[in-house]
């Protein structure tokens, strides 16, 4: 009998340590780490930090790259629902993480029609070392004067140069032409880091 108490009195030192172990440590020690995914989606989409411009099909269109930190809106930080909503975002596995220790960027390619009359421009290539991007949709009509973009783009790579070269194919009809539109900083120094 003495031997069964001595096991249920070790025991109930062993659970007893662990307790107070947990109470000890805290509640925040067990939140993941933040990753730079997160903080650019809390964040959201800053002002633009760089941007390219090229005139396609003599003069007709005129596309303009622009990058900028951050992703989307923002999710606020605070009470109730909008902690909550951070939190979820937050502790989802399911996100993808590259592990890239660069802040991740929102891309968009903007298409201006400078002619007298619409035109249909299908997007063919997006291409940089930030990735190449499939463009959603790949094709608009754009109004006499008017600028159109697909959907914006979320690299997780990150930038870590004061330029970039980003190969552009846009497509009129039969006619089809690439080129290499330059994306430099714009935005003042500190929102974009040049390389080191």
């Amino acid at each position: 009998m003495s031997h069964k108490t001595l096991s249920i009195s070790r025991l109930t030192s062993l659970f007893s340590g662990v307790a107070i172990a947990v109470l000890l440590v805290g509640p925040g020690c067990f939140h993941p780490p933040e990753d730079e995914l997160t903080n650019g989606v809390v964040a959201g989409e800053r002002p633009v930090a760089m941007e390219g411009t090229g005139a396609f099909f003599a003069g007709r269109v005129v596309a303009k790259v622009t990058l900028s930190r951050g992703i989307g809106k923002g999710i606020k930080r605070g009470k109730g629902d909008r902690d909550k909503t951070y939190q979820d975002y937050a502790d989802n596995k399911d996100k993808t993480v590259i592990g890239s220790p660069l802040p991740p960027v929102t891309l968009h390619l903007l298409l201006t029609n400078t002619g007298p009359d619409p035109v249909t421009v299908e997007m063919v290539d997006f291409v940089s070392e930030l990735g190449n991007f499939a463009l959603d949709p790949d094709k608009l009509t754009i109004g006499a004067g008017a600028t159109a973009e697909p959907t914006s783009m979320v690299s997780q790579l990150g930038v870590s140069s004061d330029v970039m070269p980003f190969k552009v194919t846009l497509r009129i009809g039969k006619a089809k032409e690439s080129q290499t539109v330059q994306v430099r900083i714009v935005h003042p120094a500190g929102d974009m880091p040049a390389a080191k």
